[in-house]
């Protein structure tokens, strides 16, 4: 049975969710530092019908106590451990009844105009599953963290345009493989068809495996540049640490073991194992060849819930294979 907010039955929850047309929901772990500038900025939002839903992962820092006390608008699912960003957001998403859920990571600052610009673009594109928002990064705010996310050939998802200027090349609506779920809005039907995030993820690359879930369903994405979020960006996974090593190593072979069809396994197997070979280097370099065994080990243990996953994925897709090739990206260049 699904945990309810300290503060509201799940009955009470529903009923409230749904005078919203947008559930904005943040989950949360021992991240009170970051909660005041991303709260502050939603409630400088133009548009208003929208409800905050923080969904804390059993933090020990004070956050329910504060959230309670200074932002009393904002509705709780206070869980009595830490389920990760997977199964954080899960929680919320399930209690929703808003059309759109907006999810959003809990070190972010929201352009005043963001959930509008996202409204107006569900508006204008019906047909439309999800949309990524222009990710720039807090503490270099004309630089981008994210505008959109891309999958490449050799088996790893991608944030678009990172670490590249603002400079006007990001600027257009554009179709992308998906969205980095730090910051994104999708229809509450989009997970009614695909899926919930796979709480085997626990946390790193569980938004590029709903996204190839969703591609192979025949959901598309689109860039809505002028939906903006400034974003700290590995404020509670630091780049390098063993447990992004950990995850990212392990977590990539499940995203190609559960969704990636087999003729491009086959076709690109080559640079796909070239990437491996990169990642095993980049951990030794970076003295943190535990973590990655570790994560090889874990993924054999469960690659047979995985490729059980699979069975069930590609069997219900409905795209072709060749479809899903002409969307993926050559990294070193061209598509």
């Amino acid at each position: 049975m699904a945990p309810v907010s300290n503060d509201l039955s799940s009955k009470e929850f529903k009923n409230i969710a749904e005078l919203s047309v947008i559930d904005v929901i943040i989950p949360n772990w021992n991240g009170k530092r970051h909660l005041q500038d991303c709260l502050d900025s939603l409630r400088r939002q133009s548009f208003k019908s929208f409800t905050v839903i923080i969904v804390d992962n059993g933090s020990a820092d004070g956050s329910v106590d504060f959230i309670r006390s200074q932002y009393p608008e904002v509705k709780i699912i206070a869980l009595d451990k830490n389920k990760g960003f997977a199964g954080g957001v899960n929680e919320g998403i399930r209690l929703s009844n808003a059309e759109f859920i907006f999810l959003l990571n809990n070190d972010t600052v929201v352009d005043p105009n963001c959930l509008r610009e996202l409204n107006d673009a569900a508006a204008k594109y019906p047909d439309i599953s999800y949309f990524a928002t222009k990710m720039l990064f807090r503490n270099s705010p004309g630089v981008i963290n994210a505008a959109g996310d891309s999958f490449g050939t050799d088996g790893q998802g991608r944030n678009i345009g990172i670490r590249d200027f603002d400079d006007g090349r990001y600027d257009q609506v554009a179709e992308v493989f998906g969205a980095c779920a730090g910051a994104a809005l999708y229809r509450k039907i989009f997970f009614q068809d695909v899926g919930l995030f796979d709480e085997d993820f626990f946390l790193i690359m569980e938004d590029v495996d709903l996204d190839f879930r969703g591609q192979l369903k025949g959901h598309r994405c689109f860039y809505i540049p002028t939906a903006v979020v400034q974003h700290v960006h590995s404020a509670s996974i630091v780049k390098h640490s063993p447990l992004q090593i950990y995850h990212g190593g392990r977590n990539t072979l499940f995203v190609l073991v559960k969704d990636m069809p087999s003729m491009l396994i086959l076709k690109y197997l080559r640079p796909i194992l070239r990437q491996r070979r990169r990642m095993l280097m980049d951990s030794i370099f970076q003295g943190q060849t535990g973590p990655w065994i570790k994560g090889e080990f874990d993924f054999l243990r469960k690659v047979f819930v995985m490729l059980f996953k699979r069975m069930k994925i590609q069997g219900e897709k409905r795209v072709a294979w060749s479809e899903i090739d002409n969307i993926l990206l050559n990294p070193d260049g061209g598509a």
